[in-house]
């Protein structure tokens, strides 16, 4: 698993595919010379091949210049669109949903596309200078085909670029990339070898004994917690394990990372190793860093500078998409055990309550006066309720009356409490608490 993650973060990099497309443009070039003096190198290819197709050594140098510098040129015009879309991002939407953009694989490819349609042409340039002018060529035709291909591609870099700077597209793909998450999350939590309770022993052990504390060397993000490396080094040293940070949580160096209770000597490095700590928070199975980002979004839409609450509206109904998912699905594990069914790792979990409080309380902080804003949140509350197993509704049912409470002493309209009144009649028998309806309305 920390291999599969280490390559997801490779391929996720912004030079991956470049580079990749790069080195293959550098063969396919060599390939195209050879391939160019094979065919040419008889005395009949010349008269089989159409005149059209073939060129002398000027003109060969002529077509491989043009095309490169007009390469290098849309090449420096995509750089600074992204540099715009980025900017765009920044100020408007939320720095965190740069990473969408910048690891989008169809932006990663045009930039591959056209470094390696320059270098194909720098190559050709570089072994046909050495040749004599009697001799006549095939590999500028080759040129022209991927030249056609780049034009073709910058024309659908354009219509990628003004989809994605779009915001609804934008939350789409945010949504998407989190709902993917949680199913793989989640479904890797349910193949896990777990079980909730503990036999009498690991209870007694954990209670009793006190266990070893190994703090974090480096500051950061929690990035990635290999569990089932944590399961087996638990094993091979017959220990329980308790994460004691959740993905996601910002350490300092010396921060308490994993209790250990163990009555043999353990190798804390290894320990420690099977955490990734750094520098950015990552959507590497990170489902609130998805919720948080949705988050930001409507709360910078909120905002004096850019006030365009319908933005708002829209990141709360993707809210509630997300959360009528998590809500529906039965979350992660948080013990673990071995082949043996022994208990081996212990990890802390969100509750269902803490994903709503991120998803709504900064929006509802800053957009409370807005009756379209606090309406729809109260309507998508309505529809997790909907999605909701039973047990999952008393944590519905909580944050409902802690929104109550953060607008009471708002004022609002007569028609506006009407309208907040009846969604949240609605949501309060959704929730199996309809008489307490005239308790909480505004």
């Amino acid at each position: 698993m920390a291999h599969s993650a280490s390559l997801l973060r490779l391929r996720t990099s912004f030079w991956y595919l470049p580079s990749f497309y790069g080195a293959f443009a550098f063969f396919l070039a060599i390939g195209t010379l050879l391939l160019d003096n094979y065919l040419l190198s008889s005395m009949d290819a010349e008269n089989q091949i159409p005149a059209i197709f073939l060129s002398d050594i000027n003109l060969s140098q002529t077509i491989l210049s043009s095309i490169a510098s007009s390469l290098l040129t849309m090449t420096t015009i995509t750089f600074s669109t992204i540099l715009v879309v980025l900017t765009t991002y920044l100020s408007e939407f939320s720095p965190r949903a740069l990473q969408n953009f910048i690891t989008d694989h169809s932006t990663q490819r045009v930039l591959g596309i056209f470094t390696a349609g320059f270098i194909y042409c720098i190559i050709l340039l570089l072994f046909l200078k050495e040749t004599t002018e009697e001799q006549l060529f095939l590999v500028p035709t080759f040129a022209v085909a991927i030249a056609i291909l780049c034009l073709i591609v910058f024309v659908f870099f354009i219509q990628h670029v003004t989809t994605w700077i779009q915001v609804s597209n934008l939350l789409h793909n945010i949504t998407v990339e989190t709902m993917d998450c949680m199913e793989e999350l989640f479904e890797e939590s349910d193949a896990s070898i777990h079980d909730a309770p503990w036999d009498d022993w690991e209870s007694q052990e954990i209670s009793t004994k006190e266990p070893v504390t190994i703090m974090s060397k480096e500051p950061g993000y929690v990035q990635y917690i290999d569990v089932d490396a944590l399961v087996k080094e638990a094993y091979d040293s017959d220990c329980i394990v308790r994460v004691e940070r959740q993905q996601g949580d910002y350490i300092n160096e010396h921060t308490p990372l994993l209790s250990v209770w163990s009555g043999k000597k353990m190798d804390k490095d290894s320990l420690r190793a099977l955490i990734t700590v750094s520098i950015a928070r990552a959507p590497l199975e990170d489902v609130e860093f998805g919720i948080r980002k949705v988050n930001e979004i409507g709360v910078r839409a909120l905002s004096s500078g850019i006030n365009d609450p319908s933005t708002a509206v829209h990141c709360i109904e993707q809210l509630g998409t997300l959360l009528s998912k998590l809500a529906s699905m039965q979350g992660p594990q948080p013990y673990f055990n071995d082949k043996y069914r022994n208990l081996r790792v212990i990890v802390k979990t969100p509750e269902f309550f803490d994903y709503l409080d991120i998803a709504f309380s900064p929006i509802i902080r800053y957009g409370k006066t807005d009756i379209d804003v606090i309406t729809s949140i109260i309507h998508v509350l309505k529809i997790i309720s909907d999605h909701s197993p039973e047990f999952r509704k008393e944590s519905i049912w909580k944050y409902t009356k802690h929104t109550i409470e953060s607008i009471k002493d708002e004022i609002y309209f007569e028609l506006e409490k009407e309208r907040l009144n009846r969604c949240l009649k609605e949501l309060c028998f959704s929730l199996g608490h309809g008489k307490e309806f005239e308790r909480v309305w505004i």
